[in-house]
């Protein structure tokens, strides 16, 4: 395996409240090869989108502060650059996908000059040569009548085309990395199939690195290579989608593959779906050990007092738990 095209290692992020601060990413790391599908999955609360955030340096400052860490794109270290280089870098060689399009588009300026905006910032495109790439750019995330659309402000789209418009904008400047931050919420199914169907053509086109934030295993399954699985902040277990699915090492993993339903057979009852009891910690009541201990039937004394450091169960697959500590080969 060449370069990491995105390499995180040890990225923390630090919330202050009056005197005192809680850690929301603890010492986060994991990497992205090129032309490579990463997902990151977990509930809400475990940290999926403030490490998409820290990638993009968007951490809200203040409360917030990326504290420690390293985040490297083809060997740069972006906390390093200036807030002028990052603007040089964000929406250019890396884009997000934000999950509400209708918030995150602004809605007194038609779609066609929010798409256009990226074009004139990055590659110096104004006027009609804006104007016509915005189309080609509509056309290419299977609008309808692009130059049609390009005139219309977010509220006149539906929300399937709103979160294509989000595609276009993130794919104008031809970005190595894209993030994709739950890029089908509150979109019914059959939409959802058609972002994500969309999403893999233009990264086979293109070439271009992915990160797909979800809670949604079957998405995993579906359209990562690689998936890193998050839980109080912390990376809880990572390696290749299909060996992690099929031998989940972590018990909070092992919970998230059992909540996924399945289909009963013919002649079975409806089967009653498991759940993982308990709920996701606060940031403020995270303690030194691991964060799923309150919530694993299978802790031990030691998983209160601190955290285990990644085990390796696999050439590329990653565990941090103490009870895989003397069993990973």
């Amino acid at each position: 395996m060449g370069a990491p095209l995105l390499e995180i290692d040890g990225l923390s992020v630090e919330f202050a409240s009056g005197p005192s601060a809680a850690r929301v990413l603890n010492e986060v790391a994991f990497t992205v090869q090129p032309r490579q599908t990463l997902g990151i999955v977990g509930e809400s609360g475990c940290g999926k989108s403030m490490t998409a955030l820290s990638i993009m340096r968007l951490v809200p400052s203040p409360p917030g502060r990326i504290s420690a860490g390293r985040v490297a794109l083809n060997g740069e270290d972006l906390l390093q650059l200036s807030d002028q280089r990052m603007r040089d870098i964000r929406g250019n060689r890396i884009a997000m996908i934000f999950q509400e399009p209708m918030t995150s588009l602004n809605p007194v300026f038609t779609v066609g000059d929010q798409i256009a905006e990226a074009l004139r910032r990055h590659l110096g495109l104004d006027g009609a040569l804006a104007r016509n790439r915005s189309i080609d750019l509509l056309k290419a995330v299977g609008i309808p009548s692009p130059a049609q659309r390009f005139d219309e402000y977010p509220h006149q789209l539906s929300g399937g085309m709103r979160q294509r418009v989000m595609i276009a904008m993130a794919i104008a400047c031809e970005p190595e990395l894209l993030i994709a931050d739950e890029p089908t919420t509150a979109l019914d199914v059959t939409v959802q199939a058609q972002i994500f169907d969309l999403l893999r053509a233009l990264q086979e086109e293109r070439g271009m690195g992915l990160i797909l934030i979800t809670h949604d295993m079957g998405v995993i399954a579906e359209m990562t290579d690689r998936v890193v699985v998050m839980y109080g902040g912390r990376v809880v277990e990572e390696g290749e989608t299909a060996d992690v699915l099929a031998r989940p090492e972590h018990p909070y993993t092992r919970g998230l593959v059992a909540c996924v339903p399945a289909l009963d057979g013919p002649d079975d009852g409806p089967s009653e779906l498991p759940e993982i009891p308990g709920v996701v910690p606060s940031i403020w009541a995270l303690q030194t050990g691991c964060p799923f201990a309150d919530r694993c039937g299978e802790a031990l004394p030691r998983c209160r007092e601190a955290m285990p450091g990644p085990t390796h169960c696999g050439d590329a697959h990653r565990v941090s738990c103490w009870q895989r500590q003397g069993s990973a080969s």
